[in-house]
C-alpha cells in the first residue's frame, strides 16, 4: 500500500509540473522575393499574446505553430 502511496504520489507531482503545448494559429502568408534566388515564404501566426513570422521550410505553411518557452 505504501508503494502504491509513493507512485501515485510521483504522478501527481508529475502531471502538476508538465507543459501545456501553446499553440499560434495562421492568420496569413506573403512571399517576399529574394534576387537571385528563390522567392520565401513567410508565414504569419497569432498566439495569445504575440504575432509571429516565421519563414517556411517547406512550400506551404503549417496550419499551426507550437509554442515552447524554451
Amino acid at each position: 500500500m505504501k508503494t502504491v502511496a509513493v507512485c501515485v504520489g510521483l504522478l501527481i507531482a508529475l502531471s502538476a509540473n508538465a507543459e501545456v503545448a501553446v499553440r499560434a494559429k495562421l492568420v496569413g502568408q506573403r512571399v517576399v522575393s529574394s534576387y537571385p534566388g528563390n522567392p520565401i515564404l513567410v508565414c504569419r501566426y497569432r498566439g495569445p499574446e504575440a504575432q509571429y513570422e516565421v519563414v517556411a521550410a517547406t512550400g506551404a505553411c503549417a496550419p499551426y505553430l507550437v509554442l515552447s518557452d524554451a
